[in-house]
């Protein structure tokens, strides 16, 4: 075997060995900077639980949902043709006022990626790591909540975000109406909370795996 084969097989080799240790989640959100700093922030809070390293991807589009759907799907994509895919894929949206979220859902289905939508916007799912808010809203109102109250800006998560409150959070995002229609869910509501049930199943299982001892 020449040497340049056996670097090739030991490349392959460690790279099998690194996928084996983790899982590789991707979310894409409509949103450039308070998603991704908010999931980001959140992996680290549950990366202070778990021994394993959950690879975890926001990626900000800044687009409307149809965009962000087929956004997630070229880079699952890329991912997939180098042979090191995401096990999950979720796009994070608002209701607001888009007229591609029902082709975005209809999209997301076929492509087997999973929404957190947020009526009318991801503020909802922040406000509610600090208070009740279970009427009727709009995104303004929200964003102007968030600044008058808990010293958030128009780009970036405060310092000091309770993240650690998800838990409230999400006992708030379960007391809201069904969602019967998954383009138009009812004002307030958010399917964020799916979405951190499942990090949180992941770090649990991951954290549960390395104390076992399987690999």
């Amino acid at each position: 075997m020449s040497g340049r084969q056996l670097r090739g097989s030991q490349k392959i080799a460690k790279s099998k060995q690194k996928r084996n240790e983790h899982r590789k989640i991707l979310i894409a959100t409509e949103g450039v900077n308070t998603e991704p700093q908010y999931f980001e922030r959140f992996a680290a809070l549950l990366k202070a639980k778990a021994v394993r390293v959950v690879s975890l991807k926001p990626v900000g589009v800044g687009r409307d949902p149809l965009s962000v759907v087929k956004e997630a799907d070229r880079r699952s994509g890329i991912e997939r043709r180098a042979g090191d895919p995401f096990d999950e894929v979720w796009c994070v949206v608002d209701v607001d006022e888009h007229a591609t979220l029902q082709r975005a859902c209809a999209e997301a289905g076929r492509l087997r990626i999973d929404m957190a939508i947020s009526a009318p916007s991801f503020e909802i799912w922040l406000l509610w790591h600090f208070e009740d808010r279970m009427v009727e809203t709009d995104a303004r109102t929200l964003s102007r909540t968030l600044k008058r109250k808990w010293g958030f800006s128009d780009k970036s998560m405060p310092d000091g975000f309770p993240y650690a409150e998800y838990d409230s959070a999400l006992k708030r995002a379960g007391k809201c109406e069904e969602v019967r229609v998954r383009h138009a869910p009812p004002n307030p509501s958010s399917s964020v909370s799916s979405l951190v049930e499942a990090l949180i199943k992941v770090y649990t299982e991951e954290n549960r795996s390395h104390d076992s001892g399987v690999m």
